[in-house]
């Protein structure tokens, strides 16, 4: 009766862990959707990522020969294959040369001091960073970020001022079609198409409809494209040197759990010290604790935990 007992006990304890993993992937198609809507008299094309969603990931797609290259935005989507994309930050189309520094994959991979810098953390956080035009942003700890702008709210109030950032040229102030990024209070994380032209002080109002806290312009008119899983929304007229992409991280591999009777489990390596802290206490060293488990060895790939009597300790073994 008693090894009846510990094995409900370890069920119950798994069922706890295994819950909010299921409905995390049953959800996992719902954290980056697409809507249209009618809104301040424009109409407008929606991309939200839900950024509390560990396996979203942001990154800025970059030509397959690099900087000071171009390259058609089917072609960024086929190389990437991004959940969905949009159009990056400005450029020259002389040099093909971005206006603002832009951070790849962790790395700066090009520096300009133009616009306001939107940095995106590892642990999904987004900073934005005001500076005047030539002044350097602070970009540490940034996995992916570029300067674009002008920046259109901030902390939920206006906050336009294109010539101080450095956008000065006559042709951005007139009504246009426009591509914009916001964040809400929540996290979520909004790209924005608008296909009717409007001037940067209505696709503000746009942005703070929508419910964005934090707002910046994109590159737009003939350079706005968007796509969205499988649909190309809107074609760009010309090639593109950079593109805002939304990622998916790789899923985190199985973890086998094995009791010595012979029944095995899997579930995530994230939750192993979950369940550690469920069976009983782990120590400074690495021991956990508890009444009915012995020391058993974690495996890099696949992790095998076997419970028996007296305590266990997870020692990690690196394979070959």
């Amino acid at each position: 009766m008693r090894v009846i007992s510990r094995f409900l006990t370890l069920i119950c304890l798994l069922a706890v862990l295994l819950l909010p993993a299921v409905a995390l992937l049953a959800n996992a198609d719902d954290s980056v959707t697409f809507h249209r809507a009618f809104i301040h008299g424009a109409s407008v094309c929606v991309v939200q990522a839900d950024l509390n969603d560990p396996t979203v990931r942001i990154d800025v797609g970059l030509p397959a020969k690099g900087i000071a290259h171009s390259e058609s935005f089917a072609g960024f989507v086929r190389r990437h294959a991004p959940v969905a994309a949009v159009t990056g930050i400005y450029f020259d189309i002389r040099t093909l040369q971005p206006t603002g520094t832009i951070v790849a994959g962790g790395r700066t991979v090009h520096e300009s001091h133009i616009g306001t810098a939107v940095c995106f953390t590892p642990d999904n956080k987004v900073r934005f960073v005001d500076a005047r035009l030539g002044e350097a942003c602070d970009l540490s700890n940034t996995e992916c970020g570029f300067r674009t702008g002008p920046r259109l709210l901030a902390n939920g109030q206006y906050s336009l001022n294109p010539r101080r950032e450095g956008f000065r040229h006559p042709g951005l102030y007139g009504a246009r079609t426009r591509m914009a990024l916001g964040v809400t209070a929540f996290n979520k994380l909004l790209l924005v198409f608008v296909r009717t032209p409007v001037t940067f002080s209505r696709l503000a109002t746009i942005m703070k409809l929508m419910g964005a806290t934090d707002a910046v312009c994109l590159d737009g008119g003939t350079s706005s494209a968007m796509y969205y899983k499988g649909q190309l929304i809107q074609r760009p007229g010309r090639l593109l040197t950079n593109v805002v992409e939304v990622l998916r991280r790789p899923a985190l591999a199985p973890v086998a759990i094995a009791r010595t009777g012979g029944f095995t489990i899997q579930i995530s390596a994230s939750h192993v010290s979950q369940l550690a802290s469920l069976i009983g206490h782990r120590t400074a060293d690495g021991v956990v604790h508890g009444t009915d488990y012995e020391p058993v060895a974690i495996l890099a790939d696949p992790i095998k935990l076997r419970f028996s009597k007296g305590l266990h300790t997870f020692f990690p073994v690196h394979r070959a």
